[in-house]
């Protein structure tokens, strides 16, 4: 979520989460788990952002209990 707009968290993962599902829901793909950092902006790195460090160490391991990708495309 961002800082610059100023956003209530329930509205940015609100939005987020739309367009996301979105995205995905042609392709056969559904939120299984979600990774959502407060105030704190995209432009700080990764693995400055408790969730976003959370997500790559999930991606990362093979055990994670989800897949990160398309169904219709693997």
């Amino acid at each position: 979520m961002s800082t610059e707009d100023n956003q209530d968290p329930e509205s940015s993962r609100a939005w987020q989460i739309t367009r996301a599902r979105t995205l995905i829901t042609p392709h056969g793909g559904q939120i299984v788990t979600e990774f959502f950092d407060i105030d704190k902006s995209r432009s700080i790195p990764p693995q400055r952002r408790p969730e976003a460090s959370a997500l790559l160490a999930a991606l990362a391991d093979p055990l994670r209990g989800f897949e990160a990708g398309f169904p219709d495309l693997l």
